[in-house]
């Protein structure tokens, strides 16, 4: 298991890096924080090494908004 807590992401998405990549493909768990009423985020490229995260507004435009997140899978690479 892996978290980080208030990160920041930027308007036009974040890569996040695992420090230890896990050894397959892990789940990612998303908290966000001040959100406002339509916002959402997607996550995209979840690999072994990592993920993006991008939020948006109602109208679909990127906005910058902090997050915790929570990756649990199996194992790590050496």
């Amino acid at each position: 298991i892996i978290s980080e807590n208030d990160l920041i992401a930027s308007s036009g998405g974040t890569v996040v890096n695992f420090a230890n990549p896990f050894r397959e493909k892990p789940a990612v768990a998303i908290s966000a924080q001040n959100m406002s009423t339509g916002d959402f985020f997607e996550l995209s490229s979840v690999t072994k090494s990592g993920f993006i995260v991008n939020f948006f507004n109602a109208s679909g435009t990127g906005i910058s908004r902090s997050f915790d997140y929570l990756a649990k899978g199996y194992g790590y690479q050496h």
